[in-house]
């Protein structure tokens, strides 16, 4: 029968269609089938552990490893190391924890004893910028079975307690190549929350081309402002949230610091956003800018966020470049002395990387290192 019309050609076309989108449904069913059985595989392997944690709160990240670790089937009791998180007691920690050294033990005494009963499978440290070689080893008294792990997701340089009790754990994990090279400990970079996975599926209105939300030190302020005067020039858009821990150290720092010489309170926020309202303005921004510490080498929580949320990156940190993930297209290296931001880069599409490497730096993947 002939064809007419073009039929013909209309009806391959629309089969050369359907294999399209066939092969588009066969590789996300592929995608999210291997998920499923990478997230089975990995709450099998925590099911029924027991694991006790200590970590300061820090805008909810503890929460969010223990979250994970229970939906995983393991049992965790949290505790924040600190005895207390008024401004006060964590600077006498940072600046000499000796000050409030039986205080702070009497604290950790207290928990040993209300956990001694438990058979824990991990004792798990984030920091433990305020716990004692005393304190450590009652605890694997305690807990002789127990495998006892560090992860330092601050570099040693800002952790004066830091190298006094590594010895004692059984295994050291840092997010500093640096540290790692020079104090013995693995190589373990930092993990984004599944809700920046999340909000990469979501598709919203820009609202900004560049976000900035932090906690103000060292040359950040006047760095981001810098970069926000270049977006200035050419009509971009942003959000910045400069943030203060408390008053009396931004009064403090004005005077100790040049950077902030001239600023005003008004300039900063003494409230720390919550989680949600960061997860909304990353959904509606292009881009985020990470500055991180001068004395500091480690990727920041907020550069592997940015990946987890497939948002381009604009950092000072170097380093970056020797990482799998880095593409100059998403990632932008600036000089912390003379940025230079170019409208470009806010223009061109994000590239999109093998799932393999976002899985990589999942909170999932980077719990099963730490406890493997």
């Amino acid at each position: 029968m002939p064809e007419i019309f073009g039929c013909k050609g209309d009806r391959q076309e629309a089969l050369r269609l359907d294999r399209k989108e066939v092969g588009e449904n066969v590789s996300r069913m592929i995608h999210v089938g291997r998920r499923v059985v990478l997230l089975y595989l990995f709450r099998m392997s925590f099911a029924g552990k027991r694991v006790l944690l200590f970590a300061a709160s820090l805008f909810g990240y503890q929460d969010a490893i223990k979250s994970c670790l229970e939906q995983s089937g393991a049992k965790v009791d949290y505790f924040d190391e600190r005895p207390a998180n008024s401004f006060f007691v964590k600077a006498m920690i940072r600046i000499n924890r000796n000050t409030l050294a039986a205080y702070i033990d009497r604290y950790h005494l207290r928990i040993a004893e209300q956990t001694k009963e438990t058979p824990y499978d991990y004792i798990l440290v984030i920091k433990g910028e305020s716990m004692s070689s005393k304190t450590i080893k009652y605890l694997k008294h305690l807990h002789p079975q127990a495998q006892c792990v560090i992860y330092h997701w601050d570099s040693i340089a800002n952790n004066a307690n830091a190298l006094r009790i590594l010895p004692l754990f059984d295994r050291a994990f840092s997010f500093d190549r640096n540290d790692c090279r020079q104090f013995g400990m693995t190589f373990l970079p930092l993990f984004y929350m599944q809700e920046y996975a999340d909000l990469a599926k979501e598709s919203r209105p820009m609202d900004y081309d560049l976000l900035f939300v932090g906690t103000t030190h060292s040359d950040r302020y006047s760095l981001v402002n810098a970069v926000t005067r270049q977006i200035d020039t050419w009509g971009g858009r942003y959000f910045t949230y400069f943030f203060f821990p408390s008053k009396i150290l931004y009064y403090k720092m004005r005077l100790l610091d040049r950077h902030l010489r001239g600023t005003h309170a008004r300039d900063f926020h003494f409230k720390a956003l919550g989680k949600q309202e960061v997860f909304d303005l990353f959904a509606r921004t292009k881009a985020t800018i990470d500055i991180q510490h001068p004395r500091q080498t480690g990727l920041t929580m907020r550069c592997i966020e940015a990946l987890g949320a497939k948002k381009k990156l604009i950092t000072t940190n170097a380093q970056i470049k020797e990482y799998d993930f880095y593409r100059e297209q998403n990632i932008l290296v600036i000089d912390r002395h003379h940025p230079v931001v170019p409208a470009e880069f806010f223009n061109t599409a994000y590239e999109e990387l093998p799932e393999t490497i976002y899985r990589k730096y999942s909170l999932e993947n980077w719990l099963h290192t730490v406890l493997s």
